[in-house]
């Protein structure tokens, strides 16, 4: 009996048709169609990079078997509501029945044009696959169904969120969250929780927050920060304009651009993050082309997700100064804790200890140098925060002085960074600091200060407790007045004009490249540091300044108050030696 003659077509289509189960950019490309931005003809959806790279985050979590979250920080004009809509159309069509999803946007009508793609999509749909049916769901002008998969898409408003309440939805897409407004009625926060507690948490559940970053300090700003501290369950993805293929521009001569463009540090920093020439030279074009100053670029065509939050052209520390010293930031060598026999008391100095732990507070670069023997080489600098997750961090920082003896930089070497009692803050300071080689340590006392401000009364604080078992703290005191018999106060005290003073020292460290910075995080918040409409500078409503405080005033210690370092303990011979062999290392 001879075999039935093979049928190709049958064949390949089957083959087609399993292999959409798995590879979402082929079923894209083969299925759905969209207008294209440039020429408005309705093509092939063919994935671009950044479109690649978040699919290829949604699609880690889909396969991990984990609900898939995001939340998109984007430039504009690549299609990231399109490829996000468009994913959830092939989990509706191929995978999954009864799938409902929502739409949301700051008004309905925007969330109805993103749905647009949705009728297009079924619309031009190829019949060879299957015919997907986009209907009217029961008479309802919001609500739309896929026919035979029994799946709704419906469009919602953050300005009319009670449309929402009632709606049993599996995936939902909320585009440009950085325009969904607060009011005494309503707020982003109240939406968000609303659709978080009707998706549920399983396989193919889907919720998605996008926006061009609108500010700071806003709901989508402290939900980014979240997300990138690892504080939530989205996966942070930032889109820069140079990844988007639009933004190109032709060059005549290679040579001289080169010639004329690459002595500027923001351009340096351009191509070493990975733009093109001719993406470079469309953003210069660009820039001159509509008069935009580099504040108006960062917002509108960010290159780090820190550029497309700045807030306002009142930024204290420059963005070229800032970009320039996260060149030298690293992940940290060791994370863990310190530990010691006790946390308060003599005892908190005996058996002092570094224990590794993934999870812990304390950042380390470089460990403690036991091997030299050097004065006023660590400052540990403390800015106190408070207990809760909802209150300041507070922040130890310790600083190497080493090379300051050589005409070198000051540079970063710890930083340990969490939400503790006060009182247990300072001890765990001072522990620090007798690791680091019982280095200068400096607390910012505003929030430890008990004295009262009458003559003859002073209270016992917590640095009065600690320099008991730990002398080598920073007296604010002037030591005349100390040996007129006053008493001596611990601490370093920020006022109206001691605060200008450290953060111009930082702002010129940064500047001049006097200091190393090894810790991104404290140009995270230089990034959000401005100058307030009353003339006082801080941090960016939602945001933090405490690591700039930490260091500014670490580096004014360094700079204005600590002697040079310089070794003890060695003759001049060996000591001419040492200097020689350290130099040529």
């Amino acid at each position: 009996m001879r075999p039935a003659p093979l049928n190709i077509s049958k064949f390949i289509n089957e083959l087609t048709t399993l292999r959409f189960k798995y590879d979402f950019e082929f079923w894209a490309y083969l299925t759905a169609r969209i207008q294209d931005k440039s020429t408005k003809r309705v093509i092939p959806f063919k994935l671009n990079k950044p479109q690649r790279k978040t699919l290829a985050k949604l699609e880690k979590m889909r396969c991990e078997g984990a609900p898939i979250r995001a939340i998109i920080l984007k430039a504009r004009q690549w299609g990231g509501s399109t490829l996000v809509q468009i994913y959830m159309g092939w989990i509706q069509v191929i995978h999954k029945k009864n799938w409902h999803s929502v739409i949301i946007a700051d008004v309905e009508d925007q969330a109805r044009n993103i749905r647009s793609m949705y009728s297009r999509f079924a619309k031009e749909y190829p019949a060879i696959f299957d015919k997907v049916e986009f209907v009217p769901f029961e008479g309802s002008a919001k609500n739309r169904m896929i026919v035979g998969r029994n799946c709704i898409v419906g469009v919602g408003s953050a300005q009319k969120p009670e449309n929402l309440r009632s709606f049993d939805f599996a995936m939902c897409h909320l585009s440009e969250v950085g325009s969904f407004k607060t009011t005494l009625q309503r707020s982003p926060e109240d939406l968000v929780q609303s659709t978080r507690a009707a998706i549920p948490d399983v396989p193919y559940s889907l919720e998605v927050l996008e926006s061009t970053a609108k500010g700071v300090g806003n709901f989508f700003h402290r939900e980014w920060l979240t997300a990138i501290e690892g504080k939530s369950s989205y996966t942070p993805i930032f889109i820069p304009w140079f990844e988007i293929p639009r933004y190109q521009k032709k060059i005549r001569s290679y040579t001289q651009f080169i010639k004329d463009h690459f002595e500027d540090e923001y351009v340096l920093f351009l191509w070493g993050s990975g733009a093109t020439l001719e993406g470079i030279n469309w953003y210069l074009s660009f820039k001159i082309g509509k008069n935009y100053d580099d504040w108006r670029m960062n917002s509108e065509f960010p290159s780090t997700a820190q550029e497309a939050f700045s807030s306002s052209d009142m930024r204290v520390f420059s963005l070229k100064y800032v970009l320039r010293a996260r060149m030298n930031c690293t992940a940290p060598e060791f994370i863990g804790e310190i530990s010691a026999k006790s946390q308060k008391g003599k005892e908190a100095f005996e058996r002092i200890e570094f224990m590794p732990n993934s999870k812990g507070a304390l950042y380390v670069w470089s460990k403690p140098d036991k091997t030299t023997n050097v004065s006023d080489r660590y400052v540990i600098s403390v800015d106190i925060g408070g207990r809760t997750h909802k209150a300041d961090y507070s922040i130890i920082k310790v600083i190497d002085r080493y090379w300051m003896m050589y005409g070198g930089e000051p540079e970063v070497v710890a930083t340990w960074r969490g939400h503790l009692d006060q009182d247990l803050v300072a001890w765990k300071a001072a522990q620090i600091a007798h690791w680091y080689n019982k280095g200068l340590l400096i607390i910012e006392s505003n929030s430890l200060d008990k004295d009262a401000e009458t003559e003859g009364t002073h209270f016992l604080t917590i640095l009065d407790e600690i320099v008991l078992y730990y002398p080598n703290i920073y007296a604010r005191t002037d030591p005349e007045k100390v040996r007129q018999g006053l008493p001596i106060k611990y601490g370093f005290q920020t006022t109206v004009s001691t605060k200008p003073m450290v953060i111009d020292i930082l702002n010129a460290a940064i500047r001049d490249d006097a200091y190393i910075e090894k810790d991104s995080r404290a140009c995270d918040e230089m990034d959000t540091y401005e100058i307030k409409p009353d003339g006082s500078m801080g941090a960016v409503s939602g945001c933090h300044d405490d690591i700039v405080m930490a260091t500014a005033i670490g580096l004014w210690a360094c700079f204005k108050y600590l002697p040079l370092p310089k070794y003890i303990g060695y003759s001049q011979s060996s000591l001419s030696k040492k200097i020689i062999s350290e130099a040529s290392i």
